[in-house]
């Protein structure tokens, strides 16, 4: 490694970090809080999320959906749930508006 490079610089090898990808009904939408992944399980997979949203923009409800997913992989699975209900879109005078949240789990 470099001389000046971090000491530590091995300490979050094998993290996985995750990413998503809004789309369906919601692609439309904007986004004003997207969490952010990370996972330290060393498992990779897609998961796609089918999640509606109310019109202050928070997310009502959340489920997992096997189409698109690549994985049934139950952490996964619960660790994409937490984040999709934290995801938080922009208002809108749609009562109700539904689309996929999908999430890409990846080892780093």
């Amino acid at each position: 490694g470099a001389t000046d490079g971090d000491p530590n610089s091995q300490a979050l090898r094998g993290l996985s970090e995750g990413s998503s990808k809004v789309g369906g009904g919601l692609a439309n939408r904007g986004i004003q809080h997207e969490p952010k992944l990370e996972d330290n399980s060393q498992k990779t997979g897609r998961v796609v999320m089918y999640v509606c949203v109310n019109a202050q923009g928070q997310v009502i409800s959340s489920e997992f959906t096997q189409r698109g997913s690549t994985t049934v992989d139950g952490d996964l699975r619960s660790k994409a749930e937490r984040a999709a209900r934290q995801y938080r879109f922009t208002a809108s005078q749609i009562e109700e508006q539904c689309g996929t949240i999908t999430f890409d789990f990846k080892v780093e």
